[in-house]
């Protein structure tokens, strides 16, 4: 999570001078590391650098999407290999279920203020993910196996509708400091979030690395979900 990582505030930089400072900053990270991106606009010429100079290096999460200031988390990898896209998203759970655990962890001992700020970074990157899937992942699987209307991709878009909804009562119950109503948001939301997963990384994904085609293609599709 973010909390772990330090912070690498560009925005009193020249914009001449940032992208060399950040690059400096991730070749000194050790595998495993990370550090946190602020800055005052989303930096997608910077992900498209680091795709075309550090290719396969580097994990990109994003935690705050504006309107004020946009952090991205940007890891080193501990190897250089492609991805797949089972890879990748499945990865992306585990952090997201992460992120939550802190977030209600917070919940717990009454620090709203800390819950609203992790369950932020939590809403940001699940409704990123769902993005990827929805706008990238999905295309690519019913080109693949000729199902749209009525095939697993239209449930799937079902549930996400039902994760968004309870994932905003949630974010909801943070203003007026309902620990019982976000309990119960959460609650809603996890219950169908598990099965969504499972049917995600054991089936969809599998199926969308198989039909992307070999190892170039498969980090090639991972790439077009970063950048999404």
């Amino acid at each position: 999570m973010s909390t772990a990582a330090k912070e690498l505030d560009v925005r009193t930089l020249a914009p001449a001078q940032r992208h060399a400072e950040i690059f400096k900053s991730f070749d000194a990270l050790k595998p495993g590391e990370s550090f946190v991106l602020v800055n005052d606009h989303y930096p997608k010429p910077l992900l498209y650098q680091f795709q075309a100079e550090r290719a396969a290096t580097f994990e990109w999460n994003v935690l705050e999407a504006g309107p004020a200031q946009y952090r991205v988390d940007i890891q080193r990898r501990g190897e250089t290999s492609p991805r797949t896209v089972t890879e990748c998203l499945q990865a992306d759970h585990g952090r997201l279920e992460v992120i939550l655990t802190a977030a209600q962890a917070r919940v717990a001992a009454n620090d709203f203020t800390a819950a609203k700020a992790a369950f932020g970074e939590f809403q940001c990157g699940l409704n990123r993910h769902i993005d990827f899937e929805e706008q990238v992942l999905f295309p690519v699987f019913e080109q693949a196996t000729g199902h749209s209307h009525g095939g697993p991709t239209e449930v799937m878009r079902q549930e996400h509708v039902l994760i968004r909804q309870a994932m905003g009562d949630a974010a909801a119950a943070l203003g007026p400091a309902s620990a019982q109503r976000f309990a119960a948001a959460v609650a809603t939301m996890t219950g169908v979030l598990a099965e969504h997963n499972a049917k995600e990384e054991q089936i969809l994904y599998p199926m969308t690395d198989r039909a992307a085609g070999g190892a170039r293609e498969q980090d090639d599709l991972v790439k077009r979900l970063q950048a999404n």
